[in-house]
């Protein structure tokens, strides 16, 4: 990082420190920041994306069932983070982990980008599905989400969280979280716009954000905000999260055949041209799918 890349950082960073962590929780009643764990809060997160990305016009073919889900969230490892008021979820974002038999939902563009990575050996995780509720919108609950799906990719020793954005948000990320491009833009059918591929390599992005943000006071420090938390490390901070099940580590799926089962026959596109190695994966993970 060079330093004309430093201080154009720190002086977007002074533009923005003022609202980037002033998000409260004072306004949501009994609030949760959880990973989904049963069929009704998943649903809720994947109506949510679907509402919203419809009010944005990232929903070129409407469907029916007013969900937006995939293969991927029938996963163990996918962990979809959400924000809840009392019963309602109200913001959401999920995190995908790459496996041979399936690759990442951003293969569709950047396989070969994401194929060099795989060729260093490296674990890479995707982040998407990011929605908030209109009216929650301008409260950065989205923060809150960052700072625990970040702290679940470092305890899973993930080296690479990858992330596809519309080219008009490529500055936020870069500058606020430092984001890198690792990939040109290109049309993403799925949501009817422009997508570009940005990487995050958490091998080094510890003293790049200790770097970025050493002159920023507390308030907007997003290396203290990730990796101190009431003075401790980031990694005893995430394994007593984990030891009291307030991020939860999974090798079985979180949602039982019924509510696979559920979800599937909502939307059974989501079966569509699974190969045999892919079948045989879904199979050992829910028995009683058919195809």
């Amino acid at each position: 990082m060079n330093t004309a890349d430093i201080i154009e950082r720190r002086r977007t960073v002074r533009i923005r420190r003022s609202a980037l962590l002033k998000s409260h929780l004072d306004f949501i009643d009994r609030p949760a920041i959880k990973i989904a764990e049963n069929l009704d809060e998943h649903q809720q997160a994947f109506r949510l994306v679907y509402q919203e990305y419809v009010k944005s016009g990232y929903i070129p073919n409407p469907k029916p069932n007013g969900e937006i889900f995939s293969i991927f969230n029938l996963f163990p490892e996918t962990a979809v983070f959400i924000v809840k008021s009392y019963q309602t979820v109200i913001s959401t974002l999920s995190q995908f982990y790459d496996s041979k038999s399936f690759g990442l939902p951003m293969d569709s563009l950047y396989h070969e980008e994401l194929s060099e990575l795989r060729k260093k050996g490296r674990r890479i995780a995707e982040i998407g599905a990011l929605a908030t509720q209109g009216d929650y919108r301008w409260q950065n609950l989205f923060m809150y989400l960052c700072q625990i799906m970040y702290w679940f990719a470092r305890y899973q020793r993930v080296n690479d969280l990858c992330i596809t954005v519309n080219p008009k948000h490529v500055r936020f990320y870069k500058t606020i979280f430092l984001f890198e491009e690792f990939g040109p833009e290109k049309e993403y059918p799925k949501v009817a716009a422009p997508a570009v591929l940005l990487r995050l390599n958490l091998d080094t992005v510890e003293s790049e954000l200790k770097e970025v943000y050493s002159e920023s006071n507390f308030d907007c420090n997003l290396y203290h905000y990730f990796h101190r938390m009431n003075g401790h490390k980031l990694e005893d901070y995430s394994e007593a999260l984990i030891n009291k099940g307030a991020i939860t580590v999974h090798d079985k799926p979180r949602l039982g055949e019924s509510a696979a089962q559920d979800l599937i026959l909502a939307d059974r596109s989501v079966l569509y041209g699974l190969t045999p190695d892919q079948q045989k994966y879904i199979h050992s993970l829910y028995p009683n799918i058919q195809f």
